[in-house]
């Protein structure tokens, strides 16, 4: 039998007879395809008209790669509910896996283990709605219940199928809250880093007269864009040469746009979607200091990506942020929801120079051995 695997964790966009993946993914199947002979991309597939640009990179190239289609929802797990027949189907059709890969929370991923009891079975867990719901200040109680009560089945269905699996988080505190319900899994810090991703500018000063700070990825409630925001206001009320750039969109992006009109925040950019890995780079070294207040993570790729191009990075310390990073020492946290203690510490650190370079070159340097070959090896290279 061939060393056969079945990926179910993303969806693609189809154009013509191609397949397109947002390029992060592109850069993990690449890792992937080299340990299996044959890669089966189990995903959700939207098709686009002949009008419409396609996001992401072909999987053309992938010659081990197939796909087995599932219709497109846009509205996530309550959505996809409707289609479970098409997703019990496709587990049931597709035959001679040596491998189950499955990258919670995507909707029945569970359901490797009614149909992959004689295989390898690995469950990932890269994020985690229950937690994402209990601590978005935006939703009431009565709507915190009810997407709380309703995943929750779906939950305890992928703690079943982690029995005789192997389970691994994105950070050490969805590890900590499944050893709860007894199951044991592997802690991880997610990463797409390779060696072109790595830049360190020595000695470098904060111009006060210039300082830039950035920020990169979804525009959502839950990921606390507002807070960093309002910082940013606090602070060019002291600096007014000051910039913040923001990378991503999202549904919140008309809001933090109004913001930036109804309050006067000057010198903000909204760039969109970036995809280009060498422009975000290039953008992220032409900045000075990251800023994330986010409410709810694994373990963010993107602050590692902040710190390898050698950017301070100012977070809540959410996720496996705390149990990896020293506060003070390779990163500096701020409080959730809180845009005075944002401003106080990036104020701190204006005629600071030392202690700006000291955290952004301990960072650095910590952050070495967070590469997309380690992150893909400890998966899928078996014991």
């Amino acid at each position: 039998m061939n060393n056969k695997i079945v990926i179910h964790a993303w969806s693609l966009q189809k154009q013509g007879n191609e397949y397109y993946i947002p390029f992060t993914h592109w850069i993990y199947l690449k890792e992937i395809v080299k340990y299996y002979d044959e890669v089966i991309l189990l995903s959700p597939v939207k098709k686009l008209k002949e009008n419409q640009q396609a996001k992401g990179k072909s999987i053309a190239c992938f010659e081990k790669v197939t796909v087995y289609a599932l219709p497109f929802t846009n509205g996530g797990y309550i959505s996809a509910l409707k289609h479970f027949f098409h997703y019990k189907k496709a587990y049931k059709e597709i035959k001679d896996i040596s491998t189950y890969y499955a990258r919670y929370p995507v909707p029945f991923g569970w359901l490797q283990k009614v149909y992959g009891k004689n295989s390898r079975r690995i469950i990932h867990y890269v994020g985690d709605p229950i937690d994402a719901a209990k601590n978005n200040p935006n939703f009431s109680t009565l709507k915190k219940s009810v997407l709380i009560t309703g995943f929750k089945l779906e939950d305890s269905l992928y703690n079943w199928a982690c029995k005789g699996a192997e389970v691994f988080t994105n950070g050490h505190h969805i590890a900590e809250r499944l050893s709860k319900s007894n199951i044991e899994a592997t802690p991880l810090i997610s990463s797409t880093l390779n060696e072109s991703d790595f830049h360190f500018e020595e000695n470098k000063s904060i111009n006060p007269q210039d300082l830039k700070f950035i920020y990169l990825g979804y525009l959502r409630k839950a990921k606390g864009v507002e807070t960093i925001l309002r910082a940013f206001a606090i602070v060019q009320k002291k600096i007014p040469n000051a910039k913040f750039t923001i990378i991503g969109t999202g549904e919140f992006e008309a809001n933090l746009k109004l913001i930036c009109i109804e309050e006067q925040i000057n010198n903000v950019s909204f760039l969109g979607h970036i995809d280009d890995r060498n422009q975000i780079n290039q953008l992220l070294r032409e900045h000075d200091i990251f800023l994330f207040g986010s409410l709810s993570e694994g373990s963010p790729r993107v602050i590692l990506e902040a710190m390898a191009n050698g950017l301070l990075v100012i977070s809540t310390p959410v996720g496996s942020l705390p149990q990896t990073f020293v506060d003070e020492k390779n990163i500096i946290f701020a409080r959730f929801n809180d845009e005075k203690d944002f401003s106080d510490k990036i104020i701190s650190l204006v005629n600071n120079n030392n202690h700006y370079n000291f955290i952004r070159k301990n960072a650095f340097d910590k952050i070495k051995k967070y590469t997309i070959e380690n992150f893909i090896k400890n998966i899928f290279n078996e014991a």
